[in-house]
């Protein structure tokens, strides 16, 4: 038998064909890091708010303008951001105001990244009750989104509860080239909530929506996408007591949902897929003062974490955590602290028809906090991954009111 000798056009056709089909494969939108040891501990413990500086930003959340933000590195080549601003200034004597609200989100452990640069205005109608006209008109026109409704602060709007009717793309099928027809819109509510009796608060926010269904009737215009449904929906709770200035006690629970499906035409079919998960913490926060220059913090959270998919890169995903952390605070200067941490996390995920795994990982963090006036501060920290033997990253985290 003679051997088979490939020939050069033979060869380049196929090199090309199997690059049109790497070309055509979509990236997988959701959980790809699903055995990272540490996936949780970064923004949970390591990168998260301090509690005084969060009590601070719910505080003045509709009052004046702020910004809180958090960057961190959560990967070798990937950075977690959660950032937010708001803007609330007075345009007059009538009880008009500016209302600029932006959330930067990319969280390597959650799928859904999120950049709303909310405009509009806020108007006095009676007393304390004002009504809320927002767009995020910073975008493609095809996916603004609109949002209004009504509002009730104190006079010093430091306690408040706004509650907004948002409508996502709602000129989609008008402006986008794939020719879309929008079976369901995403529609829903977004609130926001504090109130304050003594030494306690709570505070909420978050989003529900039905999520979209779109067709895409239209092979010339969508080639490849069939139809679409998609929704992520989240909230947040807090309830927080300080007895003192310097002592405090917080619980929380904070839960993020997203479901997705695609189906697609002929040979892209077989990356159709129907996905379904959800993220749950539980969590408890609390400060001790020791002395006038010391303070103890310490941290619980339960982590409860399920993912499923069929169709393209099917899976069904469990995770559980409980991440205790422990940190010693020295303040010199007056508004300046030091603090040194011990943090990590009791593990067991299993990824069915794969792997399973249990185990424990822990980081020490050290940062340096700078005050500055009105309750301003910078954080810088670094953090060494102590089972693993190797740094852990360093994260930039601010408070800022202006």
């Amino acid at each position: 038998m003679r051997p088979v000798v490939a020939r050069p056009a033979g060869t380049l056709v196929l090199l090309l064909a199997l690059a049109a089909v790497a070309r055509a494969q979509p990236d997988w939108p959701y959980e790809t890091d699903f055995d990272d040891r540490l996936l949780h501990v970064h923004p949970e413990l390591n990168y998260a708010q301090h509690p005084d500086w969060l009590a601070a930003w719910e505080r003045g959340r509709l009052a004046e303008g702020q910004f809180l933000g958090t960057f961190g590195s959560s990967a070798t080549d990937e950075l977690l951001v959660d950032a937010r601003w708001s803007l609330n200034p007075e345009l007059g004597a009538g009880g008009l105001r500016f209302r600029n609200d932006i959330v930067w989100q990319e969280q390597r452990h959650l799928p859904t990244e999120r950049l709303d640069i909310w405009l509009g205005l806020e108007q006095r109608v009676h007393g304390p009750l004002g009504v809320v006209v927002q767009a995020t008109v910073a975008e493609a026109k095809e996916t603004i989104d609109l949002r209004a409704g009504g509002l009730w602060t104190s006079a010093d709007r430091t306690r408040y509860v706004q509650l907004l009717y948002l409508a996502e793309d709602v000129v989609r099928d008008g402006k986008d080239d794939l020719a879309p027809d929008t079976e369901r819109g995403s529609r829903g509510a977004q609130w926001l909530l504090r109130l304050e009796h003594g030494d306690w608060s709570f505070f909420s926010r978050g989003r529900w929506t039905s999520g979209f269904a779109r067709d895409y009737p239209d092979a010339a215009a969508s080639p490849e996408l069939r139809r679409h449904e998609q929704t992520s929906n989240s909230f947040e709770l807090r309830a927080r007591w300080r007895p003192r200035p310097r002592a405090q006690l917080v619980l929380a629970w904070q839960q993020v949902e997203d479901a997705e499906q695609t189906l697609r035409r002929g040979d892209a079919a077989a990356y159709d897929f129907d996905y379904a998960g959800w993220y749950r913490v539980l969590s408890a926060r609390g400060l001790l003062p020791l002395s006038p220059r010391w303070r103890l913090r310490g941290e619980l959270h339960r982590l409860d974490r399920r993912a499923a998919a069929t169709g393209w890169c099917a899976f069904v995903y469990h995770r559980e955590e409980t991440l205790p952390g422990l940190w010693a605070e020295w303040s010199f200067g007056g508004a300046h602290w030091l603090e040194l941490g011990y943090l990590g996390t009791v593990y067991r995920w299993n990824y069915a028809g794969e792997t399973q795994e249990s185990g424990f990982a822990d980081k020490v963090e050290l940062a340096a906090v700078l005050g500055f006036a009105r309750g301003s501060g910078l954080k810088i920290s670094l953090s060494h991954e102590v089972s693993l033997e190797r740094f852990g990253g360093a994260s930039v985290r601010s408070y800022i009111r202006f």
